[in-house]
C-alpha cells in the first residue's frame, strides 16, 4: 500500500453556511493516517514520519476494521474533562521507547477518525460523504477509536466551541474528493483564539525598555517555557515592567526548558497574566500570542 499523503483545510477567518457543506469539530491533537493491513497497523504523521512505536495501543484497530486493508485519517488526542489537551499529546509524540509504556498509562489516546482514502481500493476520487458513509460501514467504534461526528450548521457548532475553549472548527464540502498533499478550498478550517494563563519568568529589552515577556506555565512542578510575547499591553504597562521587572532579577532561568537565546533577562516567576493566542505548535509554544491583561491567578495556578 503506497502513502497517502494527508488533505489539508485551508485557514478561513468566515464560516460559510450552506447545505452543500458538513461541519465538524476541529480535535486539537496529532494528525495520524493509520495503513491497516494483514492484521498489522503502520501509523504515519503528517508530515510521513513513523508513529508506529509511540502509540502501541493503537495496534487494536484492525479488530474493530471489517475489512482487510485500509486507511483511516483522523486526529490522536488526549482528553482532560472531555476537552483535547495539545500538550498532554505532545508527550506521548515525543515519547522515546523507553517512555512508552509509561506514557501510555498517563496519557490514554483517543483516536478521532474522519475520513477513509482508502478501503480495499482508493477512495480518493470518491466524494466525502461517499467516504463516511464507508467508514461509518467498516469502522466499530469503542471508548477510545470514534467517527467524528458530522453538524449541519456552522455557527451553531463554533459557538459551542468558543464555549469550551476549544479549537475551532472544518468545513468540509459534501461532494470533496480527497486531495491529500495539499491545502485545498474543499476544506476550510476556522479557529477560536484560545485562552492560556501565563507565568512571567523574564524578558528582552529594546534599548532600556522592557519590550517581550518570556511565558511560561507549570506541568506538575515544573515551570515549561512556552515562549514570549510583546504586543496587546499599553506603552504605560511597558514603561511600569521596565521599572519593576529589574527588582524581581534572578541568575538563572525559572523554567525546566531553559530558552538559551542572548538577551533573555530572568525575574522570579511571580507575575501573572492573560494570554490568547492561535494554537499550540508542535514544540508546545504559543503561536501568535497576545496579552490581554495581568492577572491576580497564582502563579502555581498557571497550567498547561
Amino acid at each position: 500500500m503506497n502513502l497517502i499523503e494527508p488533505m489539508l483545510p485551508v485557514l478561513s477567518k468566515k464560516i460559510v453556511e450552506s447545505c452543500d457543506y458538513v461541519y465538524q469539530v476541529k480535535w486539537d491533537g496529532v494528525r495520524m493516517l493509520a495503513y491497516l493491513s494483514a492484521g498489522k497497523v503502520t501509523l504515519v504523521n503528517k508530515r510521513g514520519h513513523l508513529r508506529t512505536e509511540q502509540y502501541p495501543e493503537l495496534q487494536e484497530l484492525p479488530s474493530l476494521l471489517k475489512v482487510s486493508e485500509a486507511v483511516l485519517d483522523g486526529e490522536l488526542v488526549v482528553l482532560q474533562n472531555g476537552k483535547p489537551n495539545f500538550p498532554a499529546i505532545l508527550k506521548r509524540d515525543l515519547s522515546g521507547s523507553r517512555q512508552v509504556k509509561q506514557a501510555s498509562k498517563l496519557y490514554p489516546i483517543h483516536f478521532m477518525v474522519f475520513d477513509i482514502p482508502f478501503a480495499v481500493r482508493d477512495l480518493r476520487k470518491v466524494p466525502l460523504l461517499e467516504r463516511q458513509a464507508i467508514l461509518d460501514h467498516r469502522l466499530v467504534e469503542n471508548e477510545w477509536v470514534r467517527i467524528v461526528e458530522n453538524f449541519p450548521e456552522g455557527t451553531s457548532l463554533f459557538a459551542a466551541i468558543k464555549n469550551q475553549d476549544m479549537e475551532g472548527i472544518v468545513i468540509k464540502r459534501t461532494s470533496s474528493p480527497y486531495v491529500g498533499g495539499k491545502k485545498h478550498r474543499d476544506w476550510l478550517k476556522v479557529k477560536y483564539r484560545r485562552i492560556q494563563y501565563c507565568v512571567v519568568g523574564g524578558y528582552t529589552l529594546k534599548g532600556s525598555t522592557v519590550n517581550a515577556l518570556l511565558l511560561g506555565a507549570y506541568r506538575d512542578q515544573d515551570l515549561v517555557y512556552i515562549g514570549k510575547a510583546g504586543t496587546g499591553l499599553r506603552q504605560a504597562d511597558w514603561s511600569l515592567l521596565t521599572k519593576e521587572l529589574p527588582q524581581m532579577a534572578i541568575s538563572f532561568s525559572p523554567f525546566v526548558n531553559k530558552p538559551t537565546a542572548p538577551g533573555y533577562y530572568f525575574v522570579q516567576p511571580l507575575l501573572t497574566l492573560r494570554v490568547e493566542f492561535a494554537e499550540w505548535t508542535d514544540s508546545l509554544t504559543l503561536r501568535s500570542p497576545v496579552i490581554t491583561g495581568f492577572s491576580t491567578k497564582p502563579s502555581s495556578e498557571c497550567r498547561l
